[in-house]
């Protein structure tokens, strides 16, 4: 990123604590190039990585504790908004009276007015649905960016009851830049209104030196396949333990391990009892990035049954640790996998497919070794956090000088 007077300020408005994975190695990435990175949070960080990595965060408060105390909050709020920037403070006020319920109203004066007078170069909305919750602070006259990902634009837009369609074009449309994880997310966003010229396709990243195979392996008589993700309908993981019950039946001895949680959780037990592979799966739940790094390093095959996908991050995390793939052909997969290369690429909604590839390298060791040492090259190759940071560097820069 090129040299300027004072490090360019960005604040990142909608994201979670603790963020994601993929997301708290940005961050701290553009923190480790110098630039000021505020994440606006309503619960305090507590984790060493984040203390200690330059990022700060932007206090907010969560919209809870009794209705009085509600109340008083907000009329300081109001005040210190008025101070601050009374500009800021009838734009959200304006937009706050749009709310029918008066109890609406209160929460989205809570939500909005500690913007007001905020300082920062560029507003940065890793979700499309923030920016959306977030509609008025488009009105500060700051630059904004917005990150297009995975469900945000091929799933959610088709619910009717999340709002999100009718958002996308209004976001699209007053947002500096729209980044997208993929080609094909590029392609889905424009199907609401995102102007192809002002998006910039930038894919993510990993440590290879982090996510890189163990110097020792544990040896098991067990083939090791695992996944990785959010146990959401949208991963698919119930196809993913379907194809693991005929790699079974095939007589192949495996392990199946499912990292992640989620609203799916129960139907996913479920599915492992009905199909009778309690002594084939483990369901280990939510993990650090450490602890998802040591399961990596100690399986054979990672597979992705999912439905829909943007870009996933966790396949190339997997492909680090040189483990083969077999996923589904959806979403941006194909920008991450070359069939036959690095793994397979298999129809979605076919457990018989998935099998068809888990069997091909189970029944092979040598293949598996050839296509994870060919995994992990193309991560070295294309998929490095080092690229990833720097092209999001550039493009926030890129932001700033544009406004300017």
């Amino acid at each position: 990123m090129a040299k300027s007077k004072r490090p360019l300020r960005i604040l990142v408005v909608g994201s979670s604590w603790p963020p994601q994975t993929f997301l708290g190695r940005l961050m701290r990435g553009l923190s480790g190039l110098g630039v000021q990175v505020r994440i606006a949070f309503s619960s305090r960080p507590d984790q060493d990585w984040f203390l200690q990595s330059g990022l700060k965060a932007f206090k907010t408060r969560a919209w809870q504790g009794p209705q009085l105390l509600r109340v008083l909050w907000v009329g300081w709020l109001s005040l210190v908004a008025m101070v601050r920037s009374p500009r800021a403070f009838r734009i959200f006020w304006r937009a706050a009276m749009k709310e029918r319920d008066p109890g609406d109203r209160l929460r989205t004066l809570n939500r909005l007015l500690p913007f007001a007078g905020v300082s920062c170069d560029v507003i940065y909305f890793p979700w499309n649905s923030a920016a959306i919750d977030f509609l008025p602070l488009f009105e500060l006259g700051k630059p904004v960016l917005i990150s297009c990902r995975g469900s945000q634009v091929n799933v959610a837009p088709h619910h009717p009851g999340r709002g999100i369609r009718a958002g996308l074009p209004t976001t699209f449309a007053r947002a500096s830049a729209i980044h997208c994880i993929s080609s094909s997310i590029q392609r889905e966003a424009s199907r609401f209104g995102l102007d192809i010229a002002k998006s910039r396709v930038i894919r993510p990243g990993v440590d290879p030196e982090f996510f890189s195979p163990a110097p020792v392996r544990t040896s098991s008589p067990n083939v090791q396949i695992i996944t990785v993700g959010s146990l959401v309908w949208v991963k698919g993981v119930t196809y993913g333990i379907q194809a693991i019950r005929k790699v079974v039946d095939a007589g192949i001895p495996v392990t199946f391990t499912i990292v992640g949680d989620g609203p799916e959780r129960q139907r996913v037990l479920y599915t492992i009892d009905d199909l009778g592979l309690n002594d084939h799966v483990r369901l280990l739940g939510r993990l650090s990035p450490i602890a998802v790094r040591d399961e990596l390093r100690q399986s054979d095959i990672f597979i992705l049954p999912s439905l829909a996908e943007g870009f996933c991050n966790a396949a190339i995390e997997a492909m680090g640790c040189s483990l083969p793939v077999v996923m589904t052909n959806c979403g941006g997969s194909l920008e991450g996998v070359t069939d036959g290369v690095e793994g397979f690429i298999v129809p979605i909604w076919d457990p018989e497919a998935m099998a068809e590839g888990i069997l091909r390298l189970a029944r092979d060791p040598a293949l598996r070794q050839t296509m994870g040492h060919a995994a992990r090259a193309r991560v070295i190759r294309d998929f490095t956090v080092k690229r990833h940071v720097q092209e999001f560097a550039d493009l926030l820069e890129e932001i700033q000088c544009g406004a300017a």
